[in-house]
C-alpha cells in the first residue's frame, strides 16, 4: 500500500510527514492518520527523524519554548526524548535522545531565525486538514502561571518609575489648583470688601 506523504517549508527547515489514512475510521485516502514516519531537514544541521512519539515530543518542547520567550521566560526544557535550552549567545541547544540502546544523543545548536522556521512548519502542519494530530495535548499549558507570574525587577525597572511620575504629576495639578482657587477666592473677597467700602464713603 502507497503511503501519503507532505512536506512543510520555511526558508531553512522542511518538515515531511508519511504515513497512511485510517480506513477504519472511514478516512480519504489522501488523509494521514498512521503516521508512519517523518523527517525534520535543517540547513547545514543533520537531519532529524523518528518515530511518531519523537514528532510529538519535539513539537511540545518547541510550542513551550516559544511560549515562554513570549513571556520573556528561560526555562531549560527535559523530557525523555528531548532537551531544549537557550544559552548565554541566544542559540538554541537541541538534545535529541534515541530510545534505541547504545546511541548516543544527537546534540544541535540553532538561532533564533532557525528556531522560528521550525515553528512555522510546524504551524503548518496544525493547520493542515489531511494530517490528523491531535494538537491540543501538544500546545502548553502555561496560560494560567503566566497570569501569576511575577518579575519583581521587571516591575521595578518598568511599572515603579511611570507610576511615581504619575502621582508626582497628580500632587503638583492638585497643589496648582488648589493654591490658584485660594488665590481667585482672596481676590474676590478683597473686591467686595473695596466695593463695600465705597458704598459706605458714598454715603
Amino acid at each position: 500500500m502507497l503511503q501519503n506523504k507532505y512536506s512543510f517549508n520555511q526558508s531553512s527547515t522542511e518538515l515531511v510527514i508519511s504515513g497512511l489514512p485510517d480506513y477504519s475510521n472511514n478516512d480519504n485516502k489522501d488523509n494521514i492518520s498512521i503516521i508512519s514516519g517523518w523527517k525534520l531537514s535543517i540547513i547545514n544541521q543533520p537531519e532529524i527523524e523518528g518515530s511518531f512519539d519523537h514528532l510529538k515530543s519535539v513539537i511540545k518542547a518547541f510550542y513551550k519554548c516559544a511560549a515562554l520567550s513570549l513571556l520573556d521566560r528561560e526555562e531549560k526544557i527535559e523530557s525523555e526524548l528531548i532537551d531544549l535550552s537557550l544559552d548565554e549567545s541566544g542559540n538554541y541547544r537541541i538534545i535529541l535522545k534515541s530510545t534505541k540502546p547504545n546511541i548516543k544523543p544527537l546534540k544541535l545548536k540553532i538561532g533564533y531565525a532557525e528556531f522560528s522556521d521550525i515553528i512555522n512548519c510546524f504551524d503548518q502542519l496544525k493547520n493542515f486538514k489531511k494530517i490528523k494530530i491531535d494538537f491540543n495535548e501538544l500546545l502548553p499549558d502555561i496560560k494560567k502561571k503566566s497570569i501569576i507570574y511575577f518579575d519583581k525587577n521587571k516591575f521595578s525597572y518598568t511599572i515603579v518609575p511611570p507610576l511615581i511620575a504619575f502621582l508626582a504629576i497628580s500632587i503638583f495639578s492638585f497643589i496648582s489648583i488648589y493654591f490658584f482657587e485660594n488665590k481667585d477666592s482672596r481676590t474676590k473677597n478683597l473686591s467686595l470688601k473695596s466695593d463695600n467700602l465705597n458704598i459706605v464713603i458714598k454715603n
